[in-house]
This record gives C-alpha cells, structure tokens and sequence, in this order.
C-alpha cells in the first residue's frame, strides 16, 4: 500500500491554476464538468490583475518567492483580459505563464501573443482538431523560443482515430516538439482496456532536441515518487497514480493550499477537487481580508479525480 507522494516541483514556487472563464469553442464529451458551459462571464481584468497580485506577494512573503500560473479553460485564448494580465505578472513578479489551449487561433493572434508565455500546451482534441493548423501553431511558437508542446487526448471511445491523429502530428511537423499521449478519465476514472494501457507506459511519444529543450525549458520534466512500505518506484507519467486506481488519499496530509491552488471562474480559491481553501479572487476587498496560513491540509475526498493534484506531495 502506497503512503507517500512526492515530485520534483522546486519548493520555493506555488503553481496556481487559473481558469478565467468556462467559454469555450469545443465541446469536448470527455471534458470536465463546469469547462465548456458558457455560463461564467470572462472577469475584470482590473480586479484580477489587482488581487491576483496580491495573492502572489502572499506567497512570496510567506517561502514562495516564485510562481508558475497555468491558465486553463474554457478556451483561454478567447478572453480580451489575457495579454494585459499576463504583461501586468510578468511585470511585478519572478513568475512562469504556462498555457493550456486548443490552439484554434488564427495565427496572427498567436504571433503577436507569443511573448506573454513561456509554456504552451496545444490539446488536440480527436472530435474537432484541425491537425494542419495546430502543426502549424506549434512550428511557429517553436521557431519564436516558446516552449511549446503537444497534448494529444486519447479519447477511449475512438482510441485508433486517437493515436492516428497524434502520428499525423509525428510525421507532418517541421520541428520536434514534444508529443504526449493524455489519458482521458471520467469522474476520476479511465475506460480504456488492458491492452489499450500498454499505450501509455510511455506517454512522450516524441522528443525535442535536447538544446531546443535546455534552451526554451524553463521548468524541469515532472518527476514522481511513488512510496509504499517496502518499495518507491519513480515515474513520469501524471497519469500514473489514476491508471493505476492509486488516487484515493482521503485522511492523507496533501500539500494542497501550499505548493498548488485552483481559482474557478466564479472567483472560488480551492483545490479541482473542490476542498475549500480560502477566498475568492473577485472579491472588492481581497486585499484587504486575504492572508490565510499558509499550510498543509487533510484530503476529505473520497477519490482525487484531477492528474494535476494526485501529484501534489502528500502523505498517509
């Protein structure tokens, strides 16, 4: 039986994941619920820019003297708030901007944005990706110095068409960027068979350069350690705790709240787990009230259903 998680995060960063908004132009089957609704207006960006800032000061005064904000959606791209937020960060704090988006920009747009990012992750999405166009987003962002990666989701219901979509990718694109193979899970949980599982015992199914990489990489590949009680076995994979039914820490000592946070679009600071933390990011008076502890909590959670967080470090 496991009893420890650990990663190489570096201890002196927070990771806040930051979902702006739940408008998105994909509707994905397998996504989660509450990300593609529509039904949460993009907020103001004064008041973001204002106590996002504030939060991030928090923790710098508090051992975290630096930040790695993933922003998240929705589709992210699609809020006229995201430049001037990320401009305004970048200008006030030793911070890292990294970015989920399914890429569907026109190019343009991402030429002229490339400079607000240091990490773009393009999810390709089996029932909408333009293959051509994305290829070609990556190129671009590779040749402009942005890391930039792809995330080919491997929808269990068309696994072939899936792993298809991610070898056109392999074999059409000008430059090396990583390619990885995501697992798609349901409330926590995967579909795919046993056979179907081998796929991912190597989820980077293409390298980039080693100089590309030691050049535009400004956070290191994740790196997990698994212990029980007799044995630690040490992965790559983010996947690896779900696929292998090991993401179930209720009564665990999680460092939730201290090296990672989620904000909602509605402005609620808690884990996607939805364990409370503290505050809401729209609050009018956030700078004023906002100054919690800053420690280790107890999971309440029956099951952890997020990749991202059965990473966390964390304790039985």
């Amino acid at each position: 039986m496991i009893n420890r998680i650990e990663n190489n995060q570096d201890p002196d960063m927070v990771r806040i994941e930051y979902m702006p908004g739940n408008t998105c132009n994909h509707k994905c089957h397998y996504c989660f619920p509450g990300s593609n609704e529509g039904d949460q207006g993009w907020p103001d960006v004064d008041i973001v820019k204002q106590n996002l800032s504030h939060l991030l000061t928090h923790y710098e005064n508090n051992g975290k003297p630096k930040s790695n904000l993933y922003i998240v959606g929705g589709e992210p791209t699609l809020w006229k708030g995201l430049e001037e937020l990320c401009q305004y960060l970048k200008s006030k704090h030793n911070i890292i901007i990294e970015m989920s988006t399914n890429g569907t920009r026109k190019l343009n747009w991402w030429k002229n944005n490339a400079k607000n990012f240091d990490h773009v992750e393009v999810s390709v999405h089996r029932e909408f990706a333009n293959l051509d166009h994305l290829i070609t987003v990556c190129d671009t962002l590779y040749d402009l110095g942005i890391f930039v990666n792809a995330d080919v989701l491997i929808d269990p219901d068309d696994f072939e068409q899936s792993v298809a979509n991610l070898e056109y990718l392999k074999t059409h694109c000008k430059n090396k960027w990583p390619i990885i193979a995501k697992i798609v899970h349901f409330n926590g949980r995967h579909r795919y068979t046993d056979t179907q599982l081998t796929y991912f015992e190597n989820v980077i199914k293409q390298y980039p350069t080693q100089e590309w990489f030691d050049t535009t990489n400004k956070k290191p590949l994740r790196n997990i350690k698994i212990h029980s009680d007799d044995n630690i076995i040490t992965v790559n994979n983010d996947n690896y705790l779900i696929a292998n039914n090991l993401n179930k820490f209720q009564g665990w000592t999680c460092n939730l709240g201290v090296d990672f946070i989620k904000i909602f679009p509605d402005g609620r600071i808690t884990g996607n787990c939805q364990q409370k933390l503290f505050g809401n990011l729209h609050d009018d008076n956030f700078t004023q009230t906002y100054s919690p502890v800053i420690e280790p909590l107890i999971c309440n959670r029956q099951l952890c259903v997020c990749s991202e967080e059965t990473v966390i470090a964390k304790h039985a």
